[in-house]
């Protein structure tokens, strides 16, 4: 469901999208529409192969094509090319909705028709209107340094506005976890490939078009690889977590469906691709502390002695030292360690306050809290789901975090965990 203030949102962004078209078409012109035809294809194909990444939102090719259009054809050229890479396969079988969609093909053409403009504005010319393109080429590369840039500056600001209404997260937050430094690289590189398929197109040498179809493909299938090997990484540390909770049969499961849980919750409030699969792993093993936990204290079904809590509450630090030397895992360290912080500041074990606990973290010990609290254990039987979803609510604004706990009880009341009440 997409919030109020969301749709408004991207309804301001599809109408200044609609004023960008109507300067182009009226100031701007196209001497053949061939290139940027071939261009969209292409495109939209490179689009649709995007490799999901476990920490960024996704590698796509599609910017050197969409590149290419602008320094062969000029702002339309690339504001078209750009519409186009705003919807993909995946997109349109999911059944995204539609103002979303709308939403991407409009940021996009914004951002797209003001590197169009940035291009002109620095001494740019399309190919296309040159008689020879070679001669002015050090002027082409320096209004295509500034154009790539004002891509980069517009598209990443609208992207992380439209994030931060979503979430209801501050913009530095967000700007921080879309990782601009490796965006602005990757669209350098792709600047430059397309900047050489303008040229090659311009030359028309088919053959060296052809050549580039080479470096396209190894660069994808190397993204492919280091996805499958993330995913054994994962396979990896869920058998780890299985053999860890064997330990205790109270808390069997306990792991992975805190970790649907949150990851849910993160999908919910809109959350980058690369938090969300930050926070599933750190879910998979926020308990790993519990290793050093004598096993009788876990089970116990009578009440702890204060030196029995105390080495319980040892648990999150113990697990963010485990998972600290391990380089794939270095991102969940804060959150396994805060996963017990309260936002009144009477968690564990920093005391830490509010905003001051990782976003994600927060998450975590929602999702943590409803899971042990349906869940059966040594000394009491599970909440019923109503019970729980009202406790969520008394506690909400204390112990844990007002925006999670209103996200998470709308994630609860829905079929997308398959959770209901009882």
């Amino acid at each position: 469901m997409i919030s109020r203030h969301m749709r408004t949102y991207l309804w301001a962004v599809v109408l200044l999208s609609i004023v960008a078209w109507a300067l182009l078409l009226q100031f701007c012109a196209i001497e053949s529409w061939t290139p940027v035809v071939l261009l969209s294809a292409v495109a939209f194909v490179l689009s649709s192969m995007a490799v999901d990444l476990p920490f960024a939102t996704s590698i796509s090719m599609a910017f050197a094509p969409l590149f290419a259009a602008l320094v062969y054809a000029g702002p339309i050229g690339i504001a078209v090319v750009a519409g186009v890479t705003g919807v993909s396969v995946q997109e349109l079988r999911e059944h995204k909705p539609p103002l979303l969609m709308l939403g991407n093909v409009a940021q996009l053409s914004l951002s797209a028709a003001t590197a169009g403009w940035v291009f002109l504005a620095a001494g740019g010319e399309p190919l296309q209107s040159m008689a020879a393109p070679a001669s002015n080429l050090p002027a082409v590369i320096i209004a295509s340094a500034a154009a790539t840039s004002a891509f980069f500056a517009v598209n990443l600001l609208l992207i992380t506005v439209g994030i931060s209404i979503n979430t209801r997260t501050h913009p530095g937050e967000v700007l921080l976890a879309l990782q601009p430094t490796a965006y602005w690289v990757s669209l350098l590189v792709l600047a430059l490939l397309g900047l050489t398929v303008a040229y090659l197109y311009a030359l028309q040498s088919w053959f060296g078009i052809l050549l580039l179809v080479l470096p396209f493909a190894m660069a994808r299938r190397t993204f492919r690889v280091y996805v499958e090997l993330t995913e054994a990484y994962s396979s990896t540390v869920r058998s780890l977590v299985t053999a860890i909770e064997a330990k205790d049969p109270y808390t069997r499961g306990h792991s992975e469906r805190v970790a649907k849980y949150a990851h849910a919750i993160a999908g919910h409030m809109g959350l980058p691709q690369s938090d969300v699969q930050v926070l599933e792993r750190a879910a998979l093993l926020h308990d790993v502390g519990k290793i050093g936990i004598s096993l009788d204290t876990l089970v116990s079904p009578e009440g702890l002695s204060e030196d029995e809590i105390r080495a319980i509450r040892r648990h999150p630090v113990l697990g963010a030292d485990l998972v600290t030397d391990v380089d794939f895992l270095h991102d969940i360290v804060d959150v396994v360690r805060c996963h017990h912080e309260r936002c009144d500041g009477g968690g564990y074990p920093d005391g830490m306050i509010g905003e001051d606990i990782p976003l994600l973290a927060r998450i975590l010990a929602a999702a943590d809290a409803f899971d042990a609290m349906t869940s059966d254990r040594a000394y009491r039987p599970g909440m019923p789901f109503d019970q729980a979803v009202d406790e969520l609510r008394r506690v909400a604004g204390e112990q844990l975090d007002e925006r999670v706990i209103a996200s998470f009880v709308e994630v609860l009341h829905s079929d997308e965990l398959g959770v209901v009440a009882s």
